[in-house]
């Protein structure tokens, strides 16, 4: 599809099964990228050739919730995250562009939130579907499970999944989920297309970060 891919190499930090997942390492909005400080160094000039990249003070632990501190979903001018571990960095940039931060429970936010556009997303955690819709934001509430994570008893949808443009990339195909109709309906509806990027059953990666 003509993307520059670059992969994150897993640290020992946090659980092994999600050593890897981007969206515990980094959180990206718009040309800036937000890393914990023991990110290789190779990652971050793979990085800087594309956005403005920040190193955060805010390390990570294995001991959730000390793994989700850059695990945020933003939609549109939103972000959800559990604020008591937001890094301070983050913070201040969201104030400085007009975005507001808005606690949820689940610390997860990214990888449980398939982000459709800036009104639209799609979820199996009801603390953040609940707080989507009190903050006028479209949420389609599906079956937790159906999505592999190896190591785990199942992965989340947005962990799954990335947003570019006006085309979602889904790491493989959901015929197998319950709700696989309503999901590509609720999309289609939103003239938003969906990129299969494999034949294989969706997997959780820790999300697909575009730049």
């Amino acid at each position: 599809m003509g993307f520059k891919i670059i992969p994150i190499p897993p640290i020992n930090l946090v659980a092994e099964p999600i050593s890897s997942h981007p969206d515990i390492q980094i959180f990206v909005h718009n040309n800036s990228a937000f890393t914990h400080p023991a990110i290789p160094r190779d990652v971050i000039k793979s990085l800087e050739k594309y956005c403005n990249v920040n190193i955060c003070s805010t390390k990570l632990n294995n001991k959730y919730p000390l793994d989700i501190p850059y695990n945020i979903v933003c939609i549109g001018n939103i972000a959800f995250h559990k604020v008591e571990y937001t890094p301070s960095e983050i913070k201040k940039y969201f104030t400085d562009n007009n975005i507001s931060l808005i606690n949820t429970n689940q610390g997860y936010s990214k990888c449980s939130t398939l982000v459709v556009n800036d009104k639209s997303i799609i979820t199996a955690d009801k603390s953040i579907h609940n707080i989507a819709i009190a903050n006028g934001i479209d949420s389609l509430l599906i079956t937790p499970g159906f999505i592999n994570l190896p190591g785990y008893k199942h992965g989340f949808i947005g962990g799954a999944s990335g947003l570019f443009k006006k085309t979602i990339l889904l790491t493989g195909k959901i015929d197998h989920h319950p709700d696989c109709e309503t999901i590509i309906d609720f999309i289609n509806k939103r003239d938003i297309n969906i990129s299969y990027l494999s034949k294989n059953p969706i997997i959780d990666i820790g999300s697909i970060l575009t730049i």
